[in-house]
Parts: structure tokens; sequence; C-alpha cells
């Protein structure tokens, strides 16, 4: 059984003012984004795209709708059609305007699909409790399509829900599925200095943050913490917010603020919704922690401090480590070496970080 991935990046952008599908983020385009997602779990990988100057750009196959001005229907119809061609039994879409659906639940969807060979979608919340444009569509599709386009009835959702699909629970939240529509909707360019306790990691973050910030940059910071609390019950603050409910509180005085409040859900909020919702202002965002995070990352590895190095030496490009900041540079390194105690290596850190990032 054959699987054929689709990039689903046909619209005009229109909202969003430039093509999404360039867009990036954390310095890597949209389009690459949801292309290496579904090489994960596919035999090939195209891109439906309408739009020659933007598929110029896009380092897959890319093919154009069979029927324009039909929505996102007319990807799915085009990608089934390049699956007759190709041999595959069946289409794994994706919208490029959804990066946070990540490799796993793909999976999981694939392994679904592989066992009963029907439409197979993630469940999400209302309308219609999964998403269509997130799913594996069986070549049989291609008929009531057909029959869906001559009564010109277009919606996804509704198309999708009249297949009877297996839904799946992925796990995804509502979050995951979030579109991105408008440019404040990605959030800002980030790295993350990860490594173990005492590997220094937050010295070389302070060092990174004031590296950047004197070259001009409009810096800011995430730190991961375990256990913290902000809000002491009983003060005043506390009352608006466990007595009142105020989804969020801000302290404000003569010399400094803070933002308390959750994010709606259970669970570590992602951070990417951390980023868009309250650091959206910042020119570059140095984050330390966040290990498993999709950032690009800077790993930090002593052999004094810690037995082993966060990720392993021969794969820690494939995981998005950008270099490593080490006293062990004979270890199987797949990234950049760069010295652990040379007084340049901030000033190194920050040249990978614009390069990648700005």
């Amino acid at each position: 059984m054959r699987l054929l991935g689709a990039i689903l990046a046909g619209g005009g952008s229109r909202r969003f003012r430039s093509p999404k599908t360039l867009a990036r983020l954390h310095g890597t385009p949209l389009w690459q984004v949801a292309a290496e997602s579904l090489r994960c779990v596919c035999d090939d990988v195209v891109a439906i795209v309408n739009h020659p100057q933007v598929a110029s750009a896009v380092e897959v196959e890319t093919l154009p709708d069979r029927r324009p001005l039909l929505g996102p229907l007319g990807g799915i119809d085009a990608a089934l059609a390049r699956a007759v061609r190709g041999g595959h039994d069946a289409v794994l879409v994706l919208a490029v305007d959804m990066p946070w659906v990540g490799t796993d639940a793909l999976r999981q969807l694939v392994d679904a699909w592989r066992k009963r060979g029907r439409t197979t979608l993630p469940r999400a919340g209302p309308p219609w409790g999964f998403h269509p444009l997130c799913g594996i569509y069986p070549l049989g599709v291609l008929t009531p399509l057909n029959s869906a386009f001559a009564e010109r009835r277009l919606k996804s959702g509704a198309f999708a829900n009249s297949l009877d699909p297996e839904v799946v629970d992925t796990g995804l939240l509502p979050w995951d599925f979030r579109s991105v529509n408008h440019p404040g909707d990605l959030p800002p360019p980030a790295f993350s200095i990860v490594g173990n306790k005492k590997s220094g990691k937050t010295t070389l973050s302070v060092a990174v943050i004031g590296e950047l910030g004197a070259r001009g940059r409009r810096v800011m910071s995430v730190k991961h913490g375990h256990h913290f609390r902000l809000d002491t019950p009983g003060t005043d603050s506390w009352r608006h917010r466990h007595e009142g409910a105020a989804e969020r509180v801000l302290l404000a005085g003569p010399d400094e603020f803070a933002l308390l409040g959750g994010w709606g859900a259970k669970g570590e909020p992602p951070l990417d919704l951390l980023l868009s919702r309250h650091l959206g202002d910042a020119e570059i965002i140095v984050v330390e922690g966040f290990r498993q995070g999709g950032l690009p990352k800077v790993e930090v590895f002593r052999a004094d401090a810690q037995p082993e190095p966060v990720f392993a030496p021969e794969e820690a490009r494939d995981l998005g480590v950008l270099a490593v900041v080490t006293d062990r540079p004979d270890l199987p390194w797949s990234v950049p070496i760069l010295a652990a105690d040379t007084p340049e290596v901030a000033a190194r850190v920050a040249d990978l970080a614009e390069g990648r990032l700005l």
C-alpha cells in the first residue's frame, strides 16, 4: 500500500498578504516543514501549488489544481490524480498552513489506514469532530469527489463527513490544528540552548543574549522552569485570577511588569503559542531549555558535568541541532563543534542563529 504525501498549498494567501507557503517558522519555510513531516511516513511527496513563482521556490514536485477555483477539494483532487499516475493507493494531505501537526500524529493516521483502508482523519473539535485537511484519502474517493464537484458541494468538512471517515485520536490539541492566516500567527524566530544540569547553558544563554543585543537586535528570552510559582495565594493578584477567574492578570509597577495566567488547557503550553502571544514584537528569541521543542538548538555538553550528551552526536543534525559547544570534540558530532571555553563562543553562536533564523 503506497502512500503519496501532498502539501495543500494552492490558496491565494489573501489574508497573509504574501505567499504563506514561503513564510518561515523558526527559519524553515512552511512548505519544508510540511514536506519533512510527510517524508517520514510517505513514499513520495508533492505540493499542490497554483502560483508559478511560488512553485519555483518549492523544492519538491509541484502541480496545480486540475480544476481551478474549487478550494481545498481541488487540491485533494489534484493529489489523488497524481497518486493514480504514480501507482499510489492513497494520499495523505496536509495543509501548508498547519505546521504544528507533528510526525507522530501522521504516523498514527497511517497505521490506522493500513489496517482498514478507509478515509482516515484526526480527531478535532467542532464542527465535524475531525480535520479534513490533515488526513488520508484512498483513490476511491475520486468518484464521490467528482459527484461533489458536479453538484457544487465544495465544503471540505461536509464532503469528508459524507465519506464516513475513520476518526483517530492522535492526541493533537486544538492549538495543533491552528491555521497560519496572518503574519502574527507565526511566532518570532527563536532557537534554544539546551544541555543537562550544570552544563553551562545559562551562562551561554546570557552571553548570547548580550551579543545579539550588542548587534542591535531586539532580543527576548524564555527560560524553561519546573514547579515554580509566581502567584502567591492570598495576594490581590491571586484573588483576581483565582477568585475572580480572570484569564490573565497583568501586574504593573513603575519599573517593571509581570503577566500571570494559564493557556486554557491542561499540561504545559506549547512554546510557539507563548512566543506568538506574549513575545510577538521580538526580532529574535533565545530560549533556554525546551529540548523537546521544535526549535533549532545549540547543545552545551561538558564531560565533567554529565556522562552523555542530550542528543546522540551522530544524530544531532537530524534532530535540529545547529552546533555543539563542548569540551569533547573527539565524539562523532554531525554538527559544527565550538570550543566550550573560548571567548568568542557567544559570537559564534550568535552568527549561527542569525544565519539560520534571520
